[in-house]
């Protein structure tokens, strides 16, 4: 029996006839009465199918990890509906994900969504500190996050090479490491550390500022433990 999802019954590829023309007679008739109408069906087919796409786009990726997951036999049909915790993230990691088109974000939000059902995800109060943390967090939260959690596992994964750093390199030796990592910072201080000065008040990482403790290396991980579980939640699950 095959128990994968169906994505055909989410997303069909052709709209049924019957639908496309009951969408063109409500148009057409709600134009008669008064103009009011007309500009409602015009406001709904602005906003409601970008909406609607978002939302089908969002269950189809999600229709496909659980599918992967299926078919490799790290999970089954009856483990995902007797997962409490399983339904509870999908529930909230979708209504984030609806509203963002970040892909950084969704990325984030497919593989918490994956690690919770493999059962990779920690108690409930943490998951829902982190869920709001992905909510909260611009796509450059989690990038930073990822590089300074491991610089060495980040370069080696983005096939990149940082500078052979010295021991005297020690002023402003993070900001230099983030402008190497991600040459678009460049000139850009003001978001960069907007953004690192958020992540240290939330409690993500060790160090307020950019200089660098003399005792320890450049590329050291920097991330603290609330900050690095947050990388596995939402890291490519390792089946």
């Amino acid at each position: 029996m095959d128990n994968r999802i169906d994505k055909e019954l989410i997303d069909p590829m052709i709209e049924p006839s019957s639908e496309k023309a009951h969408r063109i007679a409500r148009s057409t008739l709600s134009m008669v009465p008064l103009i009011g109408g007309a500009s409602v069906e015009a406001f709904n087919a602005i906003i409601e199918p970008p909406m609607l796409k978002r939302k089908t786009e969002w269950m189809v990726q999600v229709t496909e990890v659980i599918n992967k997951l299926l078919d490799d036999g790290v999970i089954t049909e009856n483990t995902l509906q007797n997962n409490e915790r399983f339904m509870t993230t999908l529930i909230n990691a979708s209504a984030i994900a609806i509203k963002n088109h970040d892909q950084e974000k969704l990325k984030a939000l497919r593989n918490v969504i994956c690690n919770s059902a493999m059962g990779k995800s920690p108690d409930d109060v943490m998951q829902n500190v982190y869920l709001q943390a992905i909510d909260s967090f611009t796509s450059w939260h989690i990038k930073i996050l990822h590089l300074i959690d491991n610089p060495m596992k980040w370069a080696e994964h983005n096939n990149h090479e940082f500078p052979k750093w010295n021991a005297g390199l020690i002023s402003g030796a993070i900001r230099g490491l983030l402008e190497n990592a991600f040459p678009e910072m460049v000139g850009n201080f003001e978001i960069y550390n907007t953004v690192w000065k958020e992540l240290f008040t939330k409690g993500f990482i060790t160090q307020e500022g950019y200089n660098v403790d003399r005792s320890k290396p450049v590329l050291e991980s920097r991330t603290t433990k609330l900050g690095s579980n947050f990388i596995k939640f939402i890291g490519e699950p390792n089946t």
